[in-house]
């Protein structure tokens, strides 16, 4: 499997979440998917835990998705890898589809929490490996992330990851228009970041293939 590499990228900010997952956990989760998997096994029980204790939570529920997908990143049999893949990802669809007002009302890393479920999702099922069928529906949610005008509005340097993945995503896929189209929301942007330096080099680097 790709290595999610979200957190290498990630902003770090002040944000508002859940109490249902904590700092320290949600810090192990983006550890994670840089590849560190020493506490993935720790953290991968306290969130089923958290999800027995709230259920409907979709915040919970999403993080406990992205974490079993993750060992199945780490796990050794393919057949472990398959179950635990798939699970995670069947779960963090489920909580996509359990989004409410307050996860629209939250905010983390400056984003509606609603927003960095959907853009993180799309982040996760664009880079797992074709055979799990969820690359069609990766670039949708980057499409409507990114079309959405609460997304927009927020603050440029909260975004310019979401560009990063998306336009990574778009070049993979074969779509090179959308991803000079998305190439160009984020230079109108305005924001200098690692983020938009990186996506200047892929986009140089598509350009010169």
């Amino acid at each position: 499997m790709k290595k999610l590499t979200l957190a290498s990228l990630l902003l770090v900010c002040s944000y508002s979440a859940n109490a249902s997952i904590n700092e320290q956990q949600l810090a192990t989760y983006y550890q994670a998917t840089q590849g560190d998997y020493s506490q993935l096994d720790t953290l991968y029980k306290e969130l089923q835990q958290a999800h027995q204790q709230q259920p409907s939570d979709p915040w919970t529920l999403f993080y406990l998705g992205g974490t079993e997908t993750l060992k199945g990143d780490d796990a050794w049999m393919p057949w472990s890898k398959m179950s635990y893949t798939e699970d995670g990802l069947a779960r963090m669809n489920k909580a996509l589809n359990m989004i409410s007002e307050e996860q629209w009302q939250q905010q983390y890393r400056h984003l509606p929490q609603a927003i960095f479920m959907q853009a993180t999702a799309a982040v996760t099922y664009t880079r797992v490996p074709d055979f799990f069928n969820y690359q069609d529906q990766g670039m949708q949610l980057f499409k409507q992330v990114l079309n959405d005008q609460r997304f927009l509005q927020s603050p440029a340097p909260a975004t310019s990851w979401v560009y990063r993945f998306a336009i990574e995503a778009a070049l993979n896929n074969q779509q090179p228009a959308l991803a000079e189209q998305w190439f160009k929301q984020l230079q109108q942007t305005g924001v200098k970041d690692n983020y938009s330096q990186l996506t200047a080099q892929l986009m140089a680097e598509h350009g010169k293939s």
